[in-house]
C-alpha cells in the first residue's frame, strides 16, 4: 500500500519539474525587467511545437499566421539533439525579439501595462498556434531516458527523475551565477536601482535583455522535456503558467531555490490526489488534483507574503487615467435610444451579436469598478459571471422563481464570492492579487464547474425565459429569433448599471475609491477605511459580473462551463483596458468593439471571413495599446468625435443655462480645482 503512494509520488515529478523550469524563467524575467509575464506558458507551448515541427518533418514554424509559417530546413526528420539545440537558439531569438519589440519599452510602465503587455503575447502566440497547428493533441518519442528504475522495490519511470535532476541543477545554477558572477550582480544592481546602475556603468537593457533570454530558453526546454510525457495542445500548455505563477509567488519573485521546491511540490501533491480519488470516492472527482494545490498556496500567501518587494524604478507607476461622466442621465437616456434603434436597424446574426456585446458591456463594468476606479486587478471576473448563469438556471427550473427575483438572487450570490476573493487584496496588491486571482478562478473552474450536478456537465444546463405579467421576454419565441423584446430588456438594465457606476464616480464613495486607487496610505492618513473600500469595490464588481452572466444565459439559453473558463477572465481584462479600463465609454467601445461575439467582429466575420484571426488581432492589438497609448482606445477618441461631443456639450448647455460640469478626462480629473481668491475689502 506504502509503495504506491511513493509510486504516484514520484510520478508527480513530471509535471512538477515543468512547472518549476517555468518559474525559474519567470523569477528571472521579474527580478530583471519586472514583468510578472502571464504568456510564459504560451511560449513553452510554442516552443514544444517548434520542437515537434523538426522532429517529424524537418521543417522550422515561424511565429505567425496567414504569411509563409514554415521553412523547411531537411528533407526528411531532424535528429533529437539537433532538434533540441535548433529550438532553443530558436527560443532565444524569440524572448531577445519579444523584449526589444514588448518589454524594453515598458520597464517604467506601471505593473497593470505590463501585465496586460504579457497577456497580449499570450492570445497572440496561443492564436498562432491553433491557426498553424490546429488544436488536435501532437507527441513526441522520448527525449530522456524512460526504462524503470527500481527504487526501494517499486519500478518508477526514469524520465521523471531525470527531469527533477535537471530541474535541481538548474536552480542552483542560477542561484550560483546570480550570487557569485559579474552578470549576477549587474542584475540585482539593474533591480535595485536602474539609475544607480547605469550611473556605474551598468546598461539595463543589455542585463534586462539578456535575463529575458535565458527565461525563454528555460521556458522552451520545459515545452520541449515534458512534450514526450504529455501530449502538446495550445490550451493545456498555456495553463502550465498557473502553478507556476503560484509557486514564484510563494518565493517572493525571488528565490530560485523556493520556485523550483514548490513547483515540485505541486506536482508531487497532485500526484497524490490523483491516488487519493481513488481510494475515497465521497471525494470530488473532478478537478479536486488541480484545485487543491492552488489552494494552499493562496492560504500560505495569505499568511507568510505581503507580496513582491518593490523593485527600484526611475519613474512613478502611472495608473490609466479616468473619465468623469456629466449629465449622466441624459446620457443614460441617450444610450437607451441609441442602443434601440441600433436593435430595430440589425437583424438576425448582427442582432444576435449586438446583445451579446450588451451583456459584454455589463462584464467590462464590472472591471471598470475594480480595476479603473480602485486600482485592483481581478481574473476571475468570468468566475462570478458563471457562477450566477449556473444559479439562475437552478431558481428557475428547480425552484421556479421567476424573473425579475431569480436574476437578482442569482446575481447576489456572486457578492460573497467577490468578498472571499478581495481578502487577499487586503494583504496584497498588484500582480500579485492578479496571480491570487487567477489561482481562485482556476480552482472555481477545476471545483464548481466540473460538478456535473451544479452545470450540467459538457451539455450545459438550459435557462427558462424570463416572463413578467404573463409576457414573454426571452430572446426566442417561436420562430421568432432574435426578438427585439429581449435585446430591450438586457439594453434597459446595462444602461441601469451604467447609470450606477457613473453616479459611483461622483459619489463619496467613489472618490474615497480613487483616493485609495492613488495611494493607500494617504487614503488611511486622511481617514478612509481602506479594507471596507475595497471590499465594496470587490462586493459590487462581483454583482455586476453576475449580473451580466445571467443576462448571457438569457440570451445563449444553454450555459455551459467553456464560456466561463478562468482565461477568458484574463481576455475580459485584456479587451477592457485596450479599451481604457477608467471609462464607462471604454466598457462600450470594450462590448461593442472588441468582444469575439460581439457586433464588431461578426459584421466582419459575415462579410470578410475574418473571424478566426480576432485572437491574433487581439493580441497583437493589446500589445501596441500597452505600448503606444497605456490609457486605452476610449481615452483618446478620433477627432470627428471629439468636435461633435463638443458641439453637443455647446448645445446641452445653452439649453440648461450652463447647468452641469465638464467632463475631464485624463489624470487631471482627480486633482482639486482651487476655487478663486476673494477680493480683499477695504476699510
Amino acid at each position: 500500500m506504502l509503495s504506491s503512494w511513493i509510486l504516484f509520488l514520484l510520478l508527480g515529478l513530471g509535471a512538477g519539474s515543468v512547472y518549476a523550469l517555468l518559474a525559474l524563467g519567470l523569477v528571472l524575467k521579474y527580478r530583471s525587467a519586472g514583468v510578472v509575464d502571464f504568456g510564459h506558458g504560451a511560449v513553452a507551448m510554442f516552443i514544444a511545437y517548434v520542437y515537434i515541427n523538426l522532429r517529424a518533418s524537418g521543417s522550422l514554424a515561424l511565429p505567425w499566421p496567414v504569411l509563409p509559417h514554415h521553412i523547411s530546413l531537411t528533407g526528411g526528420t531532424i535528429a533529437g539533439p539537433l532538434a533540441i539545440l535548433i529550438s532553443l537558439v530558436y527560443a532565444a531569438i524569440l524572448g531577445l525579439v519579444m523584449y526589444v519589440l514588448v518589454y524594453r519599452p515598458l520597464r517604467h510602465a506601471a505593473p497593470l501595462v505590463r501585465v496586460a503587455a504579457s497577456v497580449g503575447t499570450m492570445l497572440y502566440l496561443q492564436a498562432v498556434a491553433v491557426l498553424n497547428f490546429g488544436t488536435t493533441e501532437a507527441s513526441t518519442s522520448p527525449i530522456l531516458p524512460d526504462s524503470p528504475v527500481k527504487i526501494a522495490g517499486i519500478n518508477v519511470p526514469a524520465d521523471r527523475l531525470w527531469l527533477a535532476a535537471i530541474t535541481v541543477a538548474l536552480a542552483a545554477a542560477l542561484w550560483a551565477i546570480y550570487r557569485f558572477t559579474r552578470f549576477g550582480l549587474a542584475t540585482r544592481a539593474v533591480a535595485e536601482n536602474e539609475t544607480g546602475a547605469s550611473v556605474i556603468g551598468l546598461s539595463a537593457d543589455r542585463t534586462s535583455g539578456g535575463n529575458w533570454i535565458l527565461a525563454t530558453i528555460l521556458a522552451g526546454a520545459a515545452g520541449i522535456l515534458i512534450a514526450p510525457i504529455s501530449t502538446v495542445d495550445p490550451t493545456a500548455y498555456t495553463l502550465y503558467i498557473v502553478p507556476a505563477l503560484a509557486a514564484v509567488l510563494v518565493a517572493r519573485f525571488q528565490s530560485f531555490a523556493i520556485a523550483a521546491a514548490v513547483g515540485l511540490g505541486i506536482g508531487m501533491l497532485q500526484s497524490e490526489i490523483t491516488k487519493l480519488l481513488g481510494i475515497a470516492s465521497w471525494l470530488p472527482q473532478q478537478g479536486l488534483p488541480e484545485a487543491l494545490p492552488f489552494i494552499l498556496i493562496v492560504v500560505a500567501m495569505f499568511f507568510i507574503s505581503r507580496g513582491v518587494g518593490a523593485r527600484g524604478e526611475s519613474a512613478d507607476a502611472h495608473n490609466p487615467s479616468l473619465g468623469r461622466p456629466r449629465n449622466p442621465y441624459v446620457t443614460t437616456a441617450a444610450c437607451f435610444v441609441a442602443g434601440l434603434i441600433a436593435l430595430f436597424i440589425f437583424n438576425g446574426a448582427l442582432r444576435a451579436a449586438l446583445i451579446s456585446s450588451y451583456a459584454t458591456i455589463g462584464l467590462a463594468l464590472s472591471v471598470v469598478v475594480l480595476t479603473g476606479y480602485v486600482g485592483q486587478v481581478s481574473l476571475a471576473q468570468m468566475s462570478f459571471a458563471g457562477v450566477s448563469a449556473f444559479i439562475l438556471t437552478h431558481l428557475s427550473s428547480n425552484l421556479g422563481i421567476g424573473f425579475p427575483f431569480s436574476i437578482i438572487l442569482a446575481s447576489l450570490a456572486a457578492v460573497p464570492l467577490g468578498l472571499l476573493i478581495g481578502l487577499p487584496a487586503l494583504r496584497i496588491r498588484g500582480v500579485n492579487l492578479a496571480v491570487v486571482t487567477l489561482a481562485f478562478a482556476f480552482t472555481i473552474d477545476a471545483l464548481v464547474f466540473n460538478w456535473t450536478g451544479f452545470t450540467g456537465g459538457l451539455g450545459g444546463r438550459n435557462v427558462d425565459s424570463p416572463t413578467l405579467f404573463g409576457l414573454n421576454l426571452g430572446i426566442a419565441n417561436g420562430h421568432s429569433y432574435p426578438r427585439i423584446i429581449f435585446g430591450a430588456l438586457v439594453l434597459l438594465i446595462i444602461c441601469l448599471v451604467g447609470l450606477l457606476v457613473a453616479r459611483l464616480r461622483r459619489s463619496p464613495a467613489g472618490r474615497m475609491m480613487i483616493a485609495v486607487r492613488s495611494n493607500e496610505r494617504a487614503a488611511a492618513a486622511a481617514g478612509i477605511d481602506v479594507a471596507r473600500t475595497k471590499l465594496l469595490a470587490f462586493g459590487l464588481s462581483a454583482f455586476i459580473a453576475g449580473l451580466a452572466g445571467c443576462l448571457y444565459a438569457y440570451s445563449a439559453q444553454n450555459v455551459s462551463p467553456a464560456s466561463f473558463s478562468a482565461f477568458n477572465s484574463v481576455t475580459l481584462l485584456a479587451i477592457v483596458y485596450v479599451a481604457s479600463v477608467g471609462r464607462i465609454s471604454g466598457a462600450i467601445v470594450a462590448g461593442i468593439m472588441l468582444s469575439a461575439n460581439g457586433l464588431l467582429v461578426t459584421f466582419l466575420n459575415i462579410h470578410l471571413n475574418i473571424g478566426k484571426y480576432q485572437p491574433v488581432v487581439a493580441g497583437i492589438l493589446l500589445t501596441l495599446t500597452a505600448i503606444k497609448q497605456p490609457d486605452g482606445i476610449a481615452a483618446t477618441p478620433p477627432p470627428p468625435l471629439v468636435w461633435a461631443a463638443r458641439r453637443a456639450e455647446g448645445w446641452w448647455r445653452g439649453r440648461s443655462g450652463g447647468a452641469g460640469e465638464p467632463d475631464v478626462a485624463g489624470p487631471s480629473a482627480d486633482v482639486p480645482v482651487t476655487p478663486p481668491a476673494r477680493p480683499k475689502t477695504t476699510a
